[in-house]
């Protein structure tokens, strides 16, 4: 066999295996981690940070790709239950871990930092995370009825319910419970699920795909990943709950509510939230870099594109929710789950908090509008 002959076979030998070795990597990051559970020896919801150990690596990772972003940022909080959280596998009685838990939405009270997730490969209840405000303490998690996406949340200060998007089935939901019973729920005593206050179907809108609370109302949108989408206004009633009506040809189970206000957005929306004279909404889509887009809300109006927005702020990739809470905005990413940790780019197990002035300033606009 010729020497060039041996070349050409190594060569070809050589680039058969890196294929293969680089589509085994690109099936395992890219797919098949959002199809199984991780294997774990933990047997309760995890607290302690599922990528950057320290809060100075996830500082240094995060200023070397938004230098200017990161200037401005006022704190952090880890997201707990990344790596291993307890939950329940549907109406099965035992505590089983998963360990696919994928955040999506974030709220905040006077005393409490929630956030919601489910398990990525669909096989176990849904749950709320519930920390200390002030110290950012993990404090427990509560387990919802179902397997739900929980794409958003949203407190009423008025009557002090948690809503949280809800859907099955192809019917659109909001769901409340009541603090009381958020305070009072123990999963290790009661091995259950926590009960709703309030489980109405929403008639105007596909699917709760995300959920805030403002002004005695809930904002509630649809995702897309192309083309336009809506975002619709609910007002919340005297005493806490929506404007409902049984449909019998609809939903004859539960209440059936329809919107009373509705907007136009932009595709790929994660998020809504109001800020004074200002509506933000929260933008991400697969691997690319997210977006905070800022509208003047002065002057009622129907649409917020992409083409309406004041002010647009770049943000690493997966961005969910995001809620001002007391002069702060707090953001949160969904990157950490199992089912991306592995991809390369910027995966943020905290949350991220920011002043809302320095996000609606000129100043700090321009100089970090994309």
């Amino acid at each position: 066999m010729s020497r060039k002959k041996k070349i050409f076979i190594f060569l070809a030998v050589f680039l058969t295996v890196f294929i293969l070795a680089a589509g085994g990597w690109l099936l395992e990051v890219f797919v098949l981690r959002g199809h199984r559970e991780m294997k774990t020896g933990l047997t309760a919801t995890n607290t302690t940070p599922a990528v950057y150990t320290t809060e100075a690596e996830m500082d240094t990772a995060f200023a070397a790709g938004f230098p200017k972003l990161s200037k401005m940022l006022t704190g952090t909080i880890v997201v707990p239950g990344l790596r291993a959280t307890e939950t329940l596998e549907g109406s099965l009685p035992q505590k089983e871990i998963c360990t696919s838990m994928t955040p999506q939405g974030l709220a905040v009270s006077e005393n409490y930092i929630f956030i919601s997730a489910y398990c990525h490969t669909h096989r176990h209840n849904s749950v709320i995370y519930m920390l200390n405000r002030k110290t950012h303490d993990y404090i427990k998690t509560i387990v919802l009825p179902g397997k739900d996406h929980v794409g958003g949340m949203g407190y009423d200060t008025v009557n002090n319910n948690l809503w949280v998007s809800g859907g099955t089935k192809g019917a659109a939901k909001a769901i409340a419970y009541s603090m009381k019973s958020l305070e009072d729920y123990n999963f290790k005593t009661s091995g259950k699920p926590i009960h709703s206050l309030y489980d109405y179907t929403l008639v105007t809108i596909t699917r709760n795909s995300y959920m805030s609370y403002a002004s005695g109302a809930l904002l509630i949108g649809y995702f897309t990943p192309t083309g336009l989408s809506q975002l619709e206004r609910f007002d919340i009633t005297d005493e806490g709950g929506l404007h409902a009506q049984i449909i019998a040809n609809y939903d004859s189970v539960h209440e059936s509510v329809t919107c009373d206000f509705f907007a136009i957005t932009s595709g790929q929306i994660q998020s809504a939230a109001e800020s004074g004279d200002f509506l933000m909404l929260s933008k991400s889509f697969g691997t690319f870099d997210s977006a905070l887009q800022i509208f003047d809300n002065s002057v009622e109006t129907f649409d917020f594109e992409d083409k309406d927005a004041a002010k647009v702020w770049r943000f690493p990739q997966k961005l969910e929710q995001i809620y001002p809470y007391d002069g702060k905005l707090y953001c949160l990413f969904e990157s950490a789950a199992y089912a991306y940790r592995a991809q390369p780019a910027l995966c943020l197990d905290r949350i991220l908090v920011f002043n809302v002035k320095d996000m609606l300033s000129e100043q700090a606009e321009a100089a970090e509008i994309s």
